[in-house]
């Protein structure tokens, strides 16, 4: 009996290390991946922020029934692309090209492909020629094609372009552009890039000589955090007033033009006779776009930069300012916030529900700024010399007679003390 129960064990034993063997995954290279499938948590508060719905680009979203459509189109523009004069017989060396990297660009996704190698290959093809042609469309103002000049389409299709799951890795798009017309008279790829993600809200900086981006999403996030210090742990950005809070124990609030959108900082002013904390926040444009590409660049941070969330912590502190409507408000009166979006309770929920399921970490940017915000609401003295500054100064003719009355009181104190020693 024990016999048999042995040969029974080796034998579900063996059946176990084929089943593993015959239905075990390859798995990602997580040093080299840095497109990602955005983790549920993540995603469910507002999943459309996430998913394209006019065009695929890579093979997250590969396949889609409601995004086919396009997938014909792609075919006419590769062709247009290719009969470009600029471009000699250049598809054999661009299908060389990507046959060559493949395994890098397979290796940039989180998440493995099951397409096979010729079907991986033409998908490259298509998606990265696509976005070629239809930049160098922009560019070149091609009044005959509708994704340009009708601005809606226009619009659907930059933000999918720039949504942190439909990416193809940069050093593709710009080796196929580079390998094609290279030594030409055109734009180089930046350029090109540049001009077709930049408008009145959201530009991207061009990128230094030594400076690599691994696709448009970390572009963004370049273009965010330049020349912002990296974070080294120092604490938390708790408990901080709201706007309005702050503003009435006199905290004055200044738009400012710097830079760098995350570089806030509080400093000491004269007013009158006082001096006031005036917290200074780079001027930052709310739109109808502002919440996806904001969604897809924190997502992005905290799967691939986790030890490194500075714009995350940016958008922590601005949470923390914005409770309400009346936040916004104040802060669109100071010139800090441009809301496009419509009305200040949409653009007071977009900020709470970004942080939604967001990981928080250590800043050393943001809560130095908070403690001495915090310190100066908690002290009952600064809110007592703004209520008086706006009880007896704000009205001219009230403030006169104060003066007026505390002029009076001196004279007659002087009048008193000469009496008594002379």
């Amino acid at each position: 009996m024990e016999m048999n129960a042995s040969i029974a064990n080796k034998d579900l034993a063996e059946k176990v290390v084929i089943d593993i063997e015959k239905n075990l995954e390859s798995q990602p290279d997580v040093h080299q991946a840095c497109i990602y499938r955005v983790p549920q948590k993540i995603r469910s508060p507002n999943a459309e922020a996430f998913t394209p719905t006019l065009i695929s680009i890579g093979p997250l979203h590969n396949g889609k029934a409601e995004l086919a459509n396009m997938e014909k189109k792609k075919k006419m523009y590769v062709k247009s692309f290719l009969e470009r004069k600029t471009i000699d017989k250049a598809l054999d060396e661009i299908l060389i090209f990507i046959k060559k990297n493949e395994e890098n660009i397979r290796n940039s996704y989180a998440e493995i492909s099951r397409l096979e190698s010729l079907d991986y290959i033409m998908m490259v093809l298509y998606d990265a020629i696509f976005i070629l042609e239809i930049f160098l469309r922009d560019k070149f103002r091609d009044r005959s094609d509708l994704l340009i000049t009708i601005d809606a389409l226009k619009d659907t299709l930059r933000l999918d372009l720039q949504l942190l799951e439909n990416q193809l890795p940069y050093f593709v798009l710009e080796g196929i552009y580079e390998l094609t017309l290279v030594g030409l008279y055109v734009p180089t790829f930046m350029e090109l890039s540049c001009s077709f993600f930049t408008n009145s809200d959201h530009d991207l900086n061009p990128l230094a000589p030594v400076e690599i981006v691994k696709h448009f999403i970390d572009w963004r996030r370049s273009t965010l955090i330049k020349n912002h210090p990296k974070e080294e742990s120092e604490g938390w950005i708790n408990d901080l007033p709201c706007a309005m809070k702050l503003h009435e124990s006199g905290v004055k609030f200044k738009s400012v033009e710097r830079e760098c959108l995350l570089d806030i900082k509080l400093e000491k002013q004269k007013q009158d006779i006082l001096w006031l904390n005036e917290l200074q926040i780079p001027h930052f444009n709310v739109n109808l776009e502002t919440e996806h590409l904001l969604r897809n660049i924190l997502a992005f941070e905290q799967c691939h930069y986790p030890s490194d969330i500075r714009v995350c912590n940016y958008i922590f502190f601005l949470n923390r300012l914005i409770y309400t409507e009346k936040d916004v408000d104040l802060l669109v009166r100071k010139g800090i916030i441009s809301n496009t979006m419509g009305d200040s309770a949409s653009v007071a929920n977009m900020f709470t529900d970004v942080c939604k399921y967001m990981h928080e970490k250590k800043s050393s940017h943001y809560p130095k700024i908070c403690e001495e915000l915090k310190e100066h609401y908690n002290n009952r003295w600064n809110r007592t010399k703004i209520a008086l500054r706006r009880a007896y100064f704000n009205n001219i003719w009230r403030g006169t007679t104060t003066a007026a009355f505390i002029l009076f009181l001196l004279i007659l104190i002087q009048t008193c003390i000469l009496v008594v020693f002379f």
